[in-house]
């Protein structure tokens, strides 16, 4: 597989990468659910999530060996998922007292979406 990590983001949805990305890179730690690999062709050092069927996979790019563990951040996983889905809307979260703007497509803001289990 050719190196694609140039044109690819700091992070997204596994699925949504190019096809083959895990395959193409070589694991080179693993700790608390979330796997280091890196790109033989650039060594561009990527964090994954560890496969769980209940679970949507993130990858994210590292800077260097030293940010190694990791956890994909949370807000990082919410800015995704908040793009995907397209924004937010003029209206306003229904949790009370929350004063947020809902995202698109749903009653929650990001932050109540996320917390209800939204990940995509």
């Amino acid at each position: 597989m050719k190196c694609e990590c140039a044109s690819l983001p700091e992070i997204f949805y596994l699925s949504e990468g190019p096809e083959g990305f895990e395959g193409s890179l070589k694991l080179l730690d693993g700790k608390d659910w979330v796997n280091l690999y890196e790109c033989p062709e650039c060594g561009t050092l990527w964090a994954i999530d560890a496969w769980d069927k209940y679970r949507v996979r993130f990858a994210m790019r590292l800077g260097s060996r030293e940010a190694w563990p990791t956890i994909i951040p949370v807000e990082e996983q919410k800015e995704l998922l908040l793009a995907s889905r397209g924004g937010t809307t003029d209206e306003m979260c229904i949790w009370e007292d929350c004063g947020k703007h809902r995202v698109k497509g749903v009653v929650y803001c990001i932050d109540h979406l996320y917390e209800a289990g939204a990940r995509e």
